[in-house]
């Protein structure tokens, strides 16, 4: 059996809370994101079990994902942030995603403090230099491909010196982070290589640590002891997977609807103040992760009776389009309040880079749009998506 097959429903699933619908293949090429809306509109069960990828409940309102988002006590991370079994069963776990406080929160504090405020002012202007560099560069040719010649720039070569690692080494690095989030990649044997490669930097770091995230991590005390080889290598690996997809794909689903969408893309380039409520609103709408937690005892959900054991995906595209908080989810509304929005998850595990990922984008509409306000599709090379995990733009190209 394939992760795309259907798995046999459990028996005390009632009948008309299966649907059949894939969260790791959505089903359209081109818009991530039509799929889940659509589910909305025809009426789903606010809750349904999903028989693909070894069988798992699937929320579809904002409010229950924020609740178990917010709830370790009752869905755990200790045996995995996907659906997908954790393979090979004894592998090095990614805390902190991987666990639950309060041993997440040990390990969340050795990189939180690089998020913050005030740790971020460097980078702002850091990726605003190279963001303004890029686009010049790309201005003259009239047409770029975006997501390898700037989303795989920008955002991943501030991570890269965050981190303190050669920029050389993003060739090597964006297929395996890449895999773990995308569905029917070679997960494990991809990650076995993100290890061997975070294990030789931690150990590297260990020996000689510099002003880096690397070095902060494998020199830091936990628990009133050394951290152990095993933890640094899980956490360095995870923020690399963290730090070389998330905002990338994020930037792809945003110019892809930019480029098809003048009337935004000219109110954005007349008015530059928008740029930090249209940045909330595009993050709002372009909700791209389909994380999960294991249901830890029997319990009922909100009339819903779940299994301990039983996995359930918390899928941010259904939150994003949930019309009982968003009055027409699909439009973008530069003027919506979005606050509640959970694309960066919530409660103990939400994203400590979501702070960076709002400059980040902010500067690429503002440095982006004066350059080359008015851009376009290729209709000859059509956008193609890659889905799993997180739902991404992997081809965009664009003309000008």
């Amino acid at each position: 059996m394939t992760a795309a097959d259907r798995a046999p429903v459990p028996a005390d699933v009632a009948p008309s809370l299966v649907v059949d619908f894939d969260g790791y293949r959505p089903g359209d090429n081109q818009n991530y994101h039509l799929p889940y809306a659509r589910l909305h509109e025809g009426g789903v069960p606010d809750i349904f079990w999903s028989p693909y990828n070894g069988g798992h409940w699937i929320l579809t309102k904002r409010a229950y994902l924020a609740e178990v988002f917010a709830d370790p006590a009752r869905f755990t991370s200790s045996e995995g942030s996907s659906v997908d079994p954790i393979e090979p069963p004894d592998r090095p776990r990614l805390v902190p995603i991987e666990a639950d406080p309060p041993r997440q929160q040990v390990f969340r504090k050795l990189f939180s403090p690089a998020f913050i405020a005030t740790a971020l002012k460097a980078r702002e202007a850091e990726a605003r230099a190279l963001a303004i560099e890029l686009i010049e560069t790309l201005k003259p040719r009239g047409r770029c491909e975006f997501v390898t010649e700037f989303a795989q720039h920008l955002p991943i070569r501030v991570f890269m010196n965050m981190v303190d690692l050669p920029e050389e080494d993003r060739e090597t690095l964006l297929p395996l982070a890449a895999a773990q989030v995308q569905a029917d990649a070679p997960k494990a044997e991809m990650l076995a290589l993100l290890f061997d490669y975070a294990g030789r930097r931690v150990a590297e770091r260990a020996a000689n640590p510099g002003d880096d995230l690397i070095s902060r991590i494998a020199t830091a005390q936990v628990e009133g002891r050394p951290i152990a080889l095993h933890e640094a290598i899980g956490v360095t690996t995870l923020l690399l997977i963290g730090g070389l997809d998330t905002v990338a794909s994020m930037m792809g689903h945003i110019m892809q609807f930019l480029a098809q969408h003048p009337e935004h893309r000219r109110q954005l380039a007349a008015d530059p103040t928008l740029s930090a409520a249209a940045t909330e609103e595009f993050l709002r709408r372009f909700a791209l992760t389909n994380s999960a937690r294991t249901v830890v005892t029997d319990l009922d959900f909100h009339g819903v009776r779940m299994r301990a054991g039983q996995k359930v995906m918390l899928a941010t595209p259904f939150g994003a389009l949930d019309p009982n908080d968003y009055p027409d989810p699909l439009r973008v509304d530069f003027t919506r309040k979005s606050n509640t929005k959970t694309t960066f998850g919530g409660g103990p595990h939400v994203c400590p880079g979501s702070m960076l990922a709002r400059i980040e984008i902010k500067i690429l509409l503002e440095e982006w749009l004066p350059r080359i306000p008015e851009f376009w599709l290729d209709e000859a090379d059509p956008p193609r998506i890659r889905t799993g995990v997180n739902g991404s733009v992997e081809h965009l190209p664009l003309m000008w």
